[in-house]
């Protein structure tokens, strides 16, 4: 692509005019602009050129990382070709992760939390049934955040109810027993509830069985962390029943 680009800038700059004789000639005024300029200038614009073209797309397709830790092991599972790879505010990378990465060309970038819901689809609801004190704030949060949060009453019958009224419904409660509200939530028709601790979790638990509803327990978890388990839910787009793997339905059948 940059060949055929710096050969049209040539092309274009040198139409219609004769190179000179001799390098003595070169920026003589009566043989008009100096060839090396000409090339020169040929390959600054088809550089900067390819440059614009190909870092959105980088951008776009950064695969983007929001679990709380970024290991070799996640390193060495990145695709043949990436570049860039963007992480979440609180992610620590291992020194391991990033002398691999640095040795591959791969650049590390901090991406912003509403990044990771600006592609998501569906609708979205939270329901907080705790009396802690700091989850005040996350209510004022989430409500805060543009729109993208309805708030549900605290009692599992509304979340339950309001996920089997629409398609592509995901609901977040923080409740202090997670295990109880998981076994209730799945007794109701296409609920499919998991706890989760870690964005991995919230990853899993969406791409294995399309979870649509995910219980966090707030003890030991800051503010910002629910959070990141929120967002981490709305990353993985509008909840959809996921099929069973074929190797579950041999042993089914």
């Amino acid at each position: 692509m940059l060949q055929s680009t710096l050969n049209s800038r040539i092309a274009v700059g040198t139409r219609g005019a004769s190179l000179p004789p001799s390098p003595r000639a070169f920026g003589s005024p009566s043989f008009g602009a100096d060839p090396i300029s000409i090339v020169d200038a040929a390959v600054r614009t088809a550089l900067a050129e390819l440059h614009a073209a190909t870092r959105p797309a980088q951008r776009a397709s950064a695969p983007v990382f929001a679990d709380r830790l970024f290991s070799l092991r996640h390193a060495e599972t990145l695709s043949p070709g990436t570049r860039v790879v963007r992480i979440a505010p609180g992610t620590v990378v291992t020194p391991l992760a990033r002398d691999l990465m640095k040795r591959q060309g791969v650049v590390i970038q901090l991406a912003g939390l509403a990044e990771f819901g600006v592609s998501a689809r569906g609708e979205w609801a939270f329901a907080i049934d705790s009396d802690l004190g700091y989850l005040h704030a996350l209510r004022r949060s989430l409500l805060e955040d543009a729109g993208r949060w309805t708030e549900l009453g605290p009692a599992l019958d509304d979340l339950t109810g309001w996920i089997q009224a629409g398609e592509g419904r995901g609901a977040l409660l923080v409740t202090t027993d997670g295990a109880l509200a998981v076994w209730r939530a799945c007794q109701a028709p296409g609920v499919r509830a998991a706890v989760a601790a870690e964005p991995a979790d919230v990853h899993r638990a969406s791409r294995s069985m399309g979870a649509n509803l995910i219980v966090v327990e707030p003890t030991g978890k800051s503010l910002s962390w629910i959070k990141q388990l929120a967002t981490a839910f709305r990353q993985a787009g509008a909840p959809r029943f996921a099929e069973r793997p074929s190797w579950l339905k041999e042993t089914e059948g």
